[in-house]
């Protein structure tokens, strides 16, 4: 995979606009199959169809999920890789950088059409230079790790990374955060990105935060970090409350509760007395 010269672009500037009406489709959708117990697939789908008749690409999206898999019910989903190929097929036609990174990963891994390397790494490229985040550290991770070790290129993964962090995809944040513990072996920074995964909601953050104050059991981690049983009681807490309600966000996380320094590294290996940002 040779990649030309590094373009950060943001997902939200290439996303095509969604109809007002087509939203509120998508949402009730979304609501019903958040529901608890035996689902009503057939209006779920239903809904979507109609959101998708208006080009709405975040139904076509979580559609096409449907079809990938299948879901059981009475009557359920069936899958259908025809139907889920059409589907990202239309978003790519639209320009819509996450069908560009679905394409990818059908071609990657041969969903109905002929796996290709190639045509996969063509379509994440192209992902990631409109902006989508999950193809951005796809790319970041292929420079940092998968390369051979003589010719890993640290300087362009982050590029990647960081600009795959700075959006926001709590999935995305979390490589970001891993890639400045084990490559950069920045802690504080990578602390700082579990922090921002959080406070969108990200479980893992929030393991990652309490763990690393965790005094009682020592954690497996603890980023060089002292313990601190206010700030592990507070994240524990929060973790608690976002997996008794998954909707739960924390948007005042980083500005309520700013990470202490690390004993070693500061707010960020590279700049000590600068708090990290985006």
């Amino acid at each position: 995979m040779a990649y030309p010269t590094f373009t950060c672009a943001y997902e939200k500037d290439h996303n095509p606009v969604l109809d007002a009406e087509a939203e509120r489709w998508f949402q009730q959708a979304r609501a019903l199959e958040k529901v608890r117990g035996v689902k009503d697939w057939q209006t779920i789908v239903g809904l979507y169809e109609k959101a998708i008749a208006k080009d709405h690409w975040k139904a076509m999206h979580n559609l096409a999920g449907l079809y990938r898999t299948g879901w059981p019910g009475q009557p359920g989903v069936e899958q259908d890789t025809s139907k889920m190929l059409d589907l990202y097929e239309r978003m790519v036609k639209l320009k819509v950088p996450l069908g560009y990174y679905d394409w990818a990963v059908v071609a990657e891994h041969g969903r109905g059409i002929l796996k290709s390397d190639r045509m996969a790494s063509s379509y994440m490229f192209q992902a990631a230079q409109l902006g989508n985040p999950l193809a951005q550290v796809r790319i970041g991770n292929y420079f940092a790790f998968q390369l051979p070790k003589d010719k890993q290129d640290e300087e362009m993964a982050e590029r990647y990374f960081r600009c795959a962090g700075a959006q926001d995809s709590p999935e995305a944040i979390i490589e970001t955060a891993a890639f400045y513990d084990i490559s950069k072996e920045n802690k504080p920074r990578a602390l700082f990105y579990y922090q921002r995964a959080a406070s969108m909601g990200s479980t893992t953050g929030f393991s990652y935060l309490s763990g690393v104050f965790s005094a009682q059991p020592k954690p497996v981690d603890d980023f060089g970090y002292q313990p601190n049983i206010k700030l592990h009681e507070l994240y524990s807490d929060l973790w608690k409350k976002l997996r008794a309600d998954r909707n739960l966000r924390f948007p005042n996380l980083m500005v309520d509760h700013p990470l202490p320094p690390h004993p070693k590294q500061g707010f960020d290996a590279e700049h000590p007395d600068r708090r990290p940002e985006l």
